[in-house]
């Protein structure tokens, strides 16, 4: 069984999200070689550039808090203001160190036991069509082809899916033929890593 996955798969450990149990225990069954873990190559530089740019928002955040809380200390009221300031400060700082760790954890294991898809020139030919045709964003259209490209060197019979959680890019219900086109190599699109995961020990069971 081959399940697909992108970037937001490890950004949803790093992050530890909602469903970061779910794509640790689907981390666990490639580890154990009960599935096959495919990525394209595309993939592995975005959660830091995600990871980043929330750090510099929370950076943000916390030079424009300070410069209200100081405002404030100057009132008799609010001297002890920053006291209660401090907490939130070690929390905002605490958080890209602990994401970045996590990151680099998730990555470790993803390229340990997952198979790269290369990103090659006909790949992108392929991803400009699908921008058009299936009216996908550049960064989504190369993830895009390069699943259809992996899909068409794929055995017709074997069970594989594709895990996203960008619902907005792979999962709406309207015209673009997406899940048709991912149903002729027999593949699923699935945006929740929770369900997944039910649908491939369903499938591991069966098989």
């Amino acid at each position: 069984m081959v399940v697909y996955v992108e970037s937001n798969f490890v950004l949803e450990i790093a992050l530890e999200q909602e469903q970061s149990s779910a794509a640790r225990s689907i981390l666990a069954l490639a580890e154990s070689g009960q599935i096959e873990l495919a990525y394209p190559s595309f993939v592995l530089s975005e959660p830091f550039e995600n990871i980043s740019r929330a750090r510099r928002e929370r950076n943000d955040l916390q030079v424009s808090l300070l410069k209200s809380f100081n405002y404030l200390q100057r009132s008799e009221t609010y001297k002890e203001i920053m006291l209660d300031f401090e907490p939130m400060v070690n929390v905002l700082k605490g958080a890209y160190r602990r994401q970045i760790d996590l990151l680099h954890t998730a990555f470790d294991q993803l390229i340990s036991v997952g198979r790269c898809i290369s990103i090659d020139i006909s790949i992108f030919r392929e991803a400009s069509t699908y921008q058009r045709s299936l009216r996908l964003s550049p960064q989504d259209s190369i993830i895009y082809s390069a699943v259809v490209a992996d899909l068409k060197e794929q055995s017709q019979d074997a069970i594989k899916c594709f895990l996203s959680r960008d619902r907005k890019a792979f999962g709406g219900d309207d015209d673009r033929g997406i899940k048709i086109e991912l149903g002729k190599y027999n593949c699923r699109y699935i945006g929740n890593f929770t369900q997944g995961l039910d649908f491939i020990q369903s499938s591991l069971k069966i098989g």
